[in-house]
């Protein structure tokens, strides 16, 4: 099988007790009937101790409260790992933060930027952002029901379009230029599907039928879709996304979220001020425009293709957006409150935030009702 690896993929080495965002915090961590057979497998009151240690909810997990894995030492290591090694801990945790998407013909790996770890080595690459062709054996299963491949073709010709024009991005006008675009895209692509007789056409035709997908596209109608205004941003921190938890499970996210409620919320009650905020950081930091660029491209290599199996053109594109400008005020807020805002500053921001908004679908179904399509 063909396997496309992000550029920096095979670069990724875990921090370990270096780690100040540690993926031992904050998760459940699944195991897997193949992890039960091998933790059985051991005797006495290791045994008892991992066995003990197993939840069963709807799935069979450690760290039930996703606070900190009892396995977790006091010096930031796995003492699973430290006893048995590498090959004995859950596979959840041997394969994170790399993350896979087999799509039939080829598969897609990744690396999982709510780690802070793959956070930091994507800004490093953010200006190379490549797909690396290899083969070899899918490491995951199909992650579709879908076997048109005609129509996978179009969709990841339409997505390095999109990718190309966010990496030609230098400032941040021409940036809110190409989210313009990115979203008009959907908009076609949705009432292409919508209007022109499918499911009855074959939906590789209803793509490149649809000339206008390739022309230059009218963006400047969507201009508020980043940076979003202020009331949108509210609605969004309203949600499920934002709760008194995160203060034990997440709590560099709480800080962020607690410097808007606290600090931030009643400057940002008027648009007008936050206008002036985010502009201010703007003409502060100019040259970060293309790492935002560059997050919304990562979002596009990992989630684009989700249009394959549910033709939500308009959804998928529109949460990538949502996430893009969440990162922003977040980043915004940081810069305001420390005068500072590093290539550091923002891997810690992305992994954190990344962490809470990617992995639970009720709660992005959520934010997606704070910015439904106009």
């Amino acid at each position: 099988m063909d396997i496309y690896e992000i550029s920096f993929y095979n670069k990724f080495k875990c921090l370990m007790g270096k780690c100040r965002e540690t993926c031992c915090h904050g998760w459940l961590i699944p195991i897997t009937e193949e992890d039960l057979d091998r933790f059985c497998k051991t005797k006495g009151l290791y045994k008892l101790r991992l066995l003990t240690a197993i939840s069963d909810r709807e799935i069979r997990c450690f760290n039930k409260g996703s606070r900190t894995c009892t396995f977790h030492t006091k010096e930031g290591l796995c003492s699973l790992q430290l006893r048995s090694g590498h090959d004995f801990i859950p596979e959840a945790c041997r394969m994170f933060p790399r993350f896979y998407r087999n799509y039939g013909p080829f598969e897609e790996h990744y690396l999982d930027l709510s780690c802070i770890g793959a956070a930091s080595l994507f800004l490093k690459h953010s200006r190379e952002l490549t797909l690396i062709k290899t083969t070899g054996s899918p490491l995951s299963g199909m992650c579709t029901t879908n076997d048109d491949t005609g129509l996978l073709r179009e969709l990841t010709g339409l997505r390095n379009t999109l990718i190309e024009r966010l990496e030609s991005v230098t400032s941040f006008d021409r940036l809110e230029v190409t989210i313009g675009y990115m979203y008009e895209q959907a908009t076609q692509l949705q009432k292409a599907f919508l209007n022109t007789g499918y499911p009855t056409r074959d939906p590789s035709s209803v793509i490149s039928d649809h000339k206008p997908l390739s022309e230059e596209l009218d963006s400047s109608k969507h201009k508020w879709l980043f940076p979003a205004a202020s009331n949108i941003l509210s609605d969004i921190m309203s949600t499920s996304f934002y709760n008194i938890h995160l203060k034990q499970t997440n709590p560099a996210l709480f800080a962020l979220c607690r410097l808007y409620k606290d600090t931030f919320r009643h400057i940002m009650q008027s648009n007008d001020e936050w206008n002036k905020m985010w502009r201010d950081f703007m003409e502060k930091h100019p040259d970060s425009a293309h790492l935002f660029a560059a997050y919304m491209s990562y979002y596009l290599y990992l989630y684009y293709l989700r249009s394959y199996e549910d033709y939500s053109f308009i959804k998928n594109a529109t949460i990538g957006i949502i996430h893009l400008n969440m990162l922003f005020m977040f980043s915004v807020l940081y810069e305001r409150k420390h005068d500072s805002f590093t290539a550091d500053d923002m891997s810690n921001i992305i992994a954190v935030y990344n962490r809470r908004a990617y992995f639970n679908e009720e709660t992005v179904n959520e934010m997606y009702s704070c910015m439904l399509p106009e």
